[in-house]
């Protein structure tokens, strides 16, 4: 039965983000904009393309001082951003004002200096007539990955740990 609600889950899931947005709208050029603010160290400028629900209601400054512990802290750096078309909400097919955009984020930090990937479903609404992001999912399950990222494959890092010997 578990089996069986998880596979009617993701056809729902995937009928709500099937179609492409139309080609005059552009919900990445949000997204663009915070992954570029972010990955040059201007949180400041970032917290102009999200959402209160991305900052849990903070202020700019409250919410880059907490950007710049993270990211200076853990030596964050991004070094591959690749937005893809931005997506449909069934409910909204002429993405007015909602949208969900994937992306490929490929970072590195002082934990883990051989980098990783992430594939991520960034959700897109329309404030005061600028697209910012509104949440952040990141997938982690092979089948979800493949369903929304079908030419991509998933990095395989081996021998990440020394042995002893």
């Amino acid at each position: 039965m578990k089996y069986l609600i998880v596979l009617i889950n993701s056809m729902l899931t995937f009928s709500l983000y099937a179609a492409s947005c139309p080609s005059d709208v552009d919900p990445g050029s949000g997204l663009r904009g915070y992954l570029t603010a972010m990955q040059n160290h201007r949180f400041e400028d970032a917290y102009e393309f999200v959402t209160d629900n991305m900052t849990d209601g903070k202020s700019v400054t409250e919410w880059a001082t907490l950007q710049q512990y993270f990211y200076l802290g853990g030596e964050v750096i991004i070094f591959g951003i690749s937005i893809r078309d931005a997506l449909a909400l069934e409910n909204n097919a002429k993405c007015l004002d909602k949208a969900l955009v994937p992306n490929v984020l490929r970072s590195r930090d002082k934990f883990n200096n051989q980098g990783t990937t992430e594939f991520e479903l960034y959700s897109m609404v329309k404030e005061g007539g600028k697209w910012k992001v509104d949440s952040l999912e990141v997938l982690f399950e092979e089948e979800q990955i493949k369903k929304w990222f079908p030419e991509d494959h998933i990095p395989v890092f081996h021998d990440q740990h020394p042995t002893e010997n």
